[in-house]
C-alpha cells in the first residue's frame, strides 16, 4: 500500500512537471466555487495600484506589446520580483476579504515546478 501510494505522489507531481501546475488562484473557494476573473481583477487592480509609480516602471521593462518577457539578468529582475510577491500577498489579503479561503491541495504544494511550496506558506493563515 505504501508503494502505491508512493507511485501515485510521484506520478502526480511529473504531470505537473510536465504540464505545469495550475495558478494559485485556482485554489481561492468560496461555498465550493472558484474565484472569478470578475473578482481576481479588481484585488489584482487595487494591489498593482498600492505598489506606485516605481512597481509601474519596473513592470514597463518586462512587458512589451502586452507579453511578459522576463529578463532575469536585468538589473531590475530583483526588484521587480519582490513587487510582485508584495501583490501576491495584497492580492490574498483581497481574496480573503472577499469570503474567499486557499484551499490548495498538498500535491499542489509540493510540486516543484515553481514557488508552490512558498506560495502555500504564505497562505496557510487564509485556509479557515
Amino acid at each position: 500500500m505504501k508503494v502505491l501510494l508512493v507511485l501515485l505522489v510521484f506520478l502526480l507531481n511529473g504531470c505537473y512537471l510536465a504540464n505545469g501546475s495550475p495558478s494559485s488562484v485556482e485554489f481561492w473557494v468560496k461555498n465550493g466555487k472558484k474565484i472569478s476573473i470578475n473578482e481576481v481583477r479588481p484585488c489584482q487592480e487595487k494591489s498593482f495600484l498600492s505598489l506606485g509609480k516605481r512597481f509601474e516602471f519596473l513592470k514597463s521593462q518586462f512587458y512589451k506589446n502586452g507579453e511578459y518577457h522576463p529578463d532575469q539578468n536585468s538589473i531590475y529582475y530583483k526588484e521587480y520580483s519582490e513587487y510582485r510577491r508584495e501583490a501576491s500577498r495584497r492580492n490574498a489579503q483581497c481574496f480573503y476579504g472577499l469570503g474567499y479561503r486557499f484551499k490548495a491541495p498538498l500535491y499542489w504544494c509540493l510540486a516543484q515546478d515553481g514557488d508552490n511550496t512558498r506560495i502555500c506558506t504564505e497562505n496557510i493563515k487564509y485556509r479557515n
